[in-house]
């Protein structure tokens, strides 16, 4: 199967273009993956540095929960060993919270629900409480806040630790803070806080603590986004606050599943615009374009512009110009000046022999032309000589005889008149002969036939050059005949002759008819003339049909000649007329 290449991308420019871009792929793909790699790294390290900023923001208060707890986890074996003796068990965590100097309460819930054990306050009972059951039956450490303490009465957050006896839960201890002294270890307000809020929370996404004005809650993350960060651990997501606001949420994972710091950041700040940059990316691409251009234009320059010139002069010498061949310019590359200088030979050689078989055909022609003209000079003295023969003649039918011999060299002289005139010897236009042999012999008879009316038409018709002169003959002949035969027809003071020359289906046609006075007033069979015209046929490969007719006209005679063999010409046609 031939697959067709338009025009345009089967040049060499085009094919170069995409060689070079696929070449140049690999490099410019590198260079594209290597800004967007960077960039990727510098945005992972600025969300990194937000992270980091926003767990520096609680550091003080993160190592007291984390005290909290651990002192939690210490407590739960010395609380156990001292349940039995509730003064003694709560004489130590009153001891233990008196020396912490940072405790505010402590105590331990046992399985009940009940909180016997304390290091200050009455026995508090949690057991209808929905929150102590989900405690009890999912136990795990934690940290939780209560605006009003069950004891203390003040806002507290509070470090739980399970205590776990023989695979089965025996309790929670807690350990309390109050939220005044949490907050003297929280970080000053610095730099950050105008673009910033740093807040603690715990395994369920509650605040443990924040900044202290009313617009804070505000700052903080849909609940399901809080959600969300929290499941992610470590993230940075982007997103509406719950006042409206665009905010950007940080989230770090401070102690494993049970403490976690949230960064909620201006969005409209500067430092948190890490949007990709188009023109790191479009650099790249802009190179690997440049690189292509200059390459394309380097070669344009060495070799596609000489290659225009050698074809250009490639078509005006196809196209027949021999005027002076331009040089390749001397920059031009070695091996396009050898195709130039190569092309300028061949070209000299070809204009030498187009020269030498111009000057070898106008010598042939004339040499030609010169034979027909002699040939019909000599015809024409044989005419002449025939004519003074007849003129001593006394016998009519011998007369008769030779002045038929006489109209044939005639003719032939014509014929050959006509071939010696033509500007081309291979111009073998039928219609020119068939003219010149119709004008002649029709003013000769209309000397002796002064009612003969002449009806011709002739179409531009070309016959093969060995065919044209049989051709011309058997016309002379057929039309001497007719023009000896005719007779007016019924009713008619003329006598009429039709000639038409036409093409026909591929054929070139010839019909010579005349007219005759009724449809046995004629015998035309048999005669010298009739076996000529059926000779030149069988010469000139033709169909010979003669015989009477019968049409508009009336009765008559008509010949019929169809050549298989025409050559089409372009030339108008030539209009009929009346001789």
């Amino acid at each position: 199967m031939k697959v067709s290449v338009p025009e345009t991308g089967n040049r060499l420019a085009t094919r170069l273009a995409i060689l070079m871009t696929l070449a140049l792929a690999p490099l410019g793909s590198i260079a594209v993956y290597s800004e967007y790699d960077s960039w990727n790294a510098q945005k992972q390290a600025h969300e990194a540095e937000l992270i980091s900023r926003s767990i520096d923001a609680v550091t003080g208060p993160r190592a007291l929960l984390e005290s909290a707890m651990t002192s939690a986890i210490t407590l739960a074996p010395v609380i156990l060993d001292r349940i039995d003796n509730l003064s003694d068990c709560s004489g130590y965590l009153a001891e233990y919270v008196a020396q912490s100097g940072f405790y505010s309460f402590a105590g331990f819930i046992d399985s009940s629900g009940r909180m016997e054990c304390v290091s200050e306050g009455d026995t508090v009972d949690f057991g209808d409480g929905p929150e102590f059951a989900a405690a009890i039956e999912n136990p795990r450490h934690s940290f939780t806040f209560q605006q009003d303490g069950s004891v203390t009465r003040r806002p507290v957050l509070l470090a739980n630790a399970p205590v776990i006896r023989d695979d089965a839960v025996a309790g929670i201890v807690t350990i309390s803070i109050s939220r005044t002294r949490f907050e003297l270890l929280s970080a000053s307000v610095n730099a950050d806080e105008a673009i910033k809020r740093t807040y603690l929370l715990n395994h369920r996404g509650d605040v443990l603590s924040g900044p202290d004005d009313e617009a804070a809650e505000g700052k903080l993350p849909l609940p399901e986004q809080a959600q969300e960060l929290i499941s992610a651990r470590n993230a940075i997501l982007a997103g509406p606050a719950r006042d409206g606001s665009d905010r950007h949420f940080t989230i770090a994972e401070l102690m494993p599943g049970q403490l976690f710091v949230l960064g909620s950041w201006d969005s409209s700040n500067p430092q948190l615009q890490q949007r990709m940059s188009y023109w790191r990316f479009g650099f790249p691409v802009l190179m690997w374009l440049a690189s292509i251009a200059v390459v394309m234009l380097a070669i344009n320059f060495l070799v596609v512009r000489h290659l225009r010139q050698i074809n250009g002069q490639l078509r005006r010498f196809a196209l027949g110009y021999r005027d002076a061949l331009q040089r390749i310019p001397d920059d031009a590359p070695h091996e396009l000046r050898e195709i130039g200088t190569t092309f300028n030979k061949m070209a000299l050689l070809i204009r030498r022999d187009e020269i030498e078989r111009d000057e070898a055909l106008r010598e042939k022609t004339t040499l030609l032309k010169e034979v027909h003209h002699r040939v019909k000079n000599n015809l024409q003295l044989i005419a002449s000589i025939l004519n003074l023969q007849i003129r001593r003649l006394s016998d009519p039918e011998a007369r008769a005889i030779m002045q038929g011999v006489q109209a044939r060299v005639r003719s032939l002289a014509t014929i050959h008149r006509t071939l010696y005139q033509q500007d081309r010897v291979s111009d073998t236009q039928a219609t020119e002969f068939f003219e010149t042999i119709l004008n002649e012999t029709v003013s000769i008879a209309q000397s002796d036939m002064a009612d003969i009316v002449v009806d011709a038409e002739f179409d531009a018709v070309a016959i093969a050059p060995d065919k044209i002169i049989p051709a011309s003959l058997l016309f002379a002949e057929a039309l001497s005949n007719a023009i000896k035969h005719a007779a007016p027809p019924d009713g008619g003071a003329s006598r009429m002759l039709r000639i038409r020359c036409r093409e026909n289906a591929g054929y070139a046609e010839l019909i010579v008819r005349n007219s005759l006075a009724g449809p046995g007033t004629v015998s035309q069979s048999g005669g010298l003339g009739q076996e000529l015209m059926t000779a030149f046929a069988l010469q000139i490969h033709g169909d010979l049909e003669m015989g009477p007719v019968e049409d508009d006209l009336g009765h008559g005679w008509e010949m019929k000649l169809r050549l298989a063999a025409v050559i089409p010409d372009e030339a108008a046609p030539i209009t009929g007329r009346v001789l």
